[in-house]
């Protein structure tokens, strides 16, 4: 069972760590509001993940192929990162945008939180890979034979997405206190100009699909 908390530890880092809509998202919350943001960015995106990787050890994920299910799922995927883009790129933009200490705490982390699960649980790129490692895991005796060892990925999978997180927010922390507020602006910015790209190019995918 160690082997297989492990896999699924060293499995979650993999997945967590390559940048993308999550990550971008932790950085643009916590530059505006410390560590507990990004933080509870990260906590709301190990849910949704944790909920895909239980599809999927369950033999479910196959149901994301069904058609009306991935349109919903994507036209979800599309809205909630072109909003969460345009917020970023109007808080940047606004004249009121600041770096400082007093901002640490400032963005409610009931909101960094929904932000995070609703990109992990919309994301068909997230849906993607657990269709397709969600099957090499059963196939392979490493998860889904018995509940114990189902529960001991899940386990292994879940310490390793908080420690990445943990390890995530605090990073984040830290080069908030490295910028001067004109590259704090230039990185908020981006954060959110690279979500809304995201969101156009999930757009464009899902039309070109259609056609």
């Amino acid at each position: 069972m160690l082997a297989t908390a492990l896999a699924g530890a060293l499995i979650a880092i993999s997945f967590s760590a390559p940048p993308g809509p999550v990550t971008l998202e932790t950085v643009r919350r916590g530059l505006r509001g410390g560590f507990r943001p990004a933080l509870f960015v990260q906590l709301g995106s190990i849910i949704g993940d944790v909920t895909w990787c239980g599809l999927a050890l369950l033999g479910l994920a196959p149901l994301v192929q069904v058609a009306p299910i991935r349109a919903v799922l994507s036209v979800a995927g599309v809205a909630v990162l072109v909003c969460l883009g345009t917020a970023g790129v109007r808080e940047a933009l606004a004249a009121g945008v600041q770096l400082s200490v007093a901002t640490e705490g400032s963005a409610p982390e009931a909101s960094a939180f929904r932000g995070g699960l609703a990109i992990s649980m919309a994301n068909p790129m997230a849906a993607g890979y657990w269709l397709s490692v969600g099957g090499a895991l059963v196939a392979s005796g490493l998860a889904g034979a018995t509940a114990a060892q189902t529960a001991a990925f899940v386990a292994g999978f879940t310490g390793g997405a908080l420690a990445w997180a943990f390890l995530l927010a605090g990073a984040v922390r830290w080069g908030k206190l490295s910028l001067s507020p004109a590259m704090f602006r230039w990185v908020h910015l981006g954060c959110g100009a690279i979500l809304l790209v995201f969101g156009v190019s999930l757009a464009v995918r899902m039309f070109g699909a259609l056609l």
